[in-house]
């Protein structure tokens, strides 16, 4: 009896080892990621003059490619249209349209207000290839002779967390 039992143990065991071999599994873990830099290009091809020597107002058009939400910067560095090689004559005031359609940016900046940086971001919309405009609409007519200027400067950048 000893001997049939001994033969049932071990039958037993064996059996047991091979159904655990069966069912063993391996997994593995794959970790994958890919990147993408950021970039804001703001594209004036149509010129970057104004000329309003002989009318009220101008618009330009830009092509804007963000691949996120963005800020638009703009500033001026005379507050105004200032007469060249004067300093007597306080500069002539204008108002600027920035538009942006497709983000919800539709805003109206007096001369002035351009004298400090004002910053602008859309609806958290991502403007890949997008068309605008900027018009420069004058408050006052010219009065002295001579070349009036003013400088913009518009900067587009990706915005933190969609604003400011």
């Amino acid at each position: 009896m000893n001997l049939s039992t001994r033969s049932v143990f071990t039958t037993g065991i064996l059996a047991g080892f091979f159904s655990l071999n069966c069912f063993a599994t391996d997994s593995l873990s794959m970790t994958m990621f890919g990147e993408i830099d950021s970039h804001c290009l703001i594209d004036f091809s149509a010129g970057r003059t104004v000329d309003l020597s002989h009318q009220e107002s101008e618009s330009i058009p830009f092509r804007i490619d963000c691949n996120q939400p963005l800020t638009i910067s703009l500033w001026s560095s005379s507050g105004g249209l200032a007469l060249e090689n004067s300093s007597h004559h306080r500069p002539n005031s204008y108002l600027l349209q920035l538009l942006v359609s497709s983000i919800g940016i539709n805003r109206t900046f007096t001369s002035k207000d351009l004298s400090s940086v004002q910053r602008v971001s859309g609806n958290n919309e991502i403007p890949f290839n997008t068309k605008g405009s900027i018009r420069i609409t004058m408050e006052e007519k010219f009065v002295f002779s001579g070349e009036y200027k003013d400088v913009i400067t518009i900067d587009v950048s990706p915005s933190i967390n969609g604003g400011i």
